[in-house]
């Protein structure tokens, strides 16, 4: 006899589809032979209806021999990340911590499905994936921006930390390279409007309804020729702030056209870089090389 305590990542699930997870290496019709033999019992009770839906807390009893159970439910072999492309800075029972490429959106929008990070990480995760969870990014990064993204991998793990996220409580530093010589610190405060048409935003100082509130600090790290390496922190995480920020101190990102870049060495996107990640106790760090490339051809 083997027992099961269902947890919020199996819950609200029908009680036939989960048996179809669970045991992996056997057919539908079989499955369904069981459920009549009432091999099955649920909080102490035989259960023999196949359309039951799970409830958190629930308690499986599975009244079969472990050699019989073990006959039909196919060993889990995970798939190594980097067949997937995924480029791990950190794995725990609650985080996936990746560093995303330039170019690939973080989750799936209308003008693309598949390949995406979340899509990545849901074949990387299958076996936590349920018809009412998937591991689940905690924040996100623009297509073409690079650098680490915090994906969950339980339900309750996604709801703490994007409870952490939404007090604020999580440090997120960024790098850039920007044209001009920018010698001192400082921070852009305002409020952010978008045009959805157009896919952009402009910082104004003054509140309205269409306006949020965005706050950034920045400070140069390297000057080297008409070009500075900057640190962005965000203090706010709003859609293309940082690029925005930029353009308003008279500084714009290398390549970032729509927010007043020029294309230099070929770039055509932002040098922009999600670099560091400060969650409670743990620093997560992603390199960008193209940034370190690009400071070294222009040294």
């Amino acid at each position: 006899m083997r027992k099961i305590e269902i947890t919020k990542n199996e819950s609200e699930q029908r009680f036939d589809r989960f048996l179809l997870k669970y045991f992996n290496d056997t057919t539908r019709s079989n499955i369904y032979k069981l459920i009549r033999k009432k091999v099955f019992k649920i909080n102490g009770k035989r259960i023999t209806d196949e359309q039951y839906f799970l409830q958190e807390n629930d308690v499986l009893e599975i009244f079969l021999s472990e050699e019989s159970i073990e006959a039909i439910i196919k060993p889990f072999v995970p798939v190594k990340p980097e067949k997937l492309g995924l480029d791990i800075v950190y794995e725990d029972d609650e985080l996936l911590v990746l560093n995303k490429p330039k170019g690939l959106l973080t989750h799936p929008d209308k003008s693309e499905y598949k390949n995406t990070l979340a899509t990545m990480v849901h074949f990387y995760l299958k076996d936590l994936c349920t018809n009412t969870f998937r591991p689940a990014p905690v924040h996100r990064l623009d297509k073409n921006t690079s650098g680490v993204v915090i994906f969950a991998k339980t339900y309750e793990a996604l709801k703490k930390f994007n409870a952490l996220m939404r007090d604020r409580a999580v440090e997120k530093y960024y790098l850039c390279i920007v044209h001009g010589k920018l010698t001192k610190a400082g921070e852009v405060k305002g409020y952010l409007i978008k045009d959805e048409v157009a896919n952009k935003v402009r910082i104004v100082s003054s509140d309205d309804d269409e306006a949020k509130y965005c706050h950034s600090k920045y400070k140069p790290l390297k000057t080297f020729g008409d070009y500075t390496l900057v640190e962005v922190e965000l203090l706010t995480g709003r859609s293309h702030q940082i690029r925005a920020s930029m353009q308003l101190i008279g500084h714009s990102i290398i390549g970032d056209y729509k927010y007043g870049g020029r294309k230099i060495d070929g770039h055509t996107n932002q040098l922009l870089h999600s670099y560091r990640i400060i969650l409670e106790d743990k620093v997560f760090e992603a390199p960008s090389l193209e940034i370190e490339t690009f400071i070294s051809n222009h040294q």
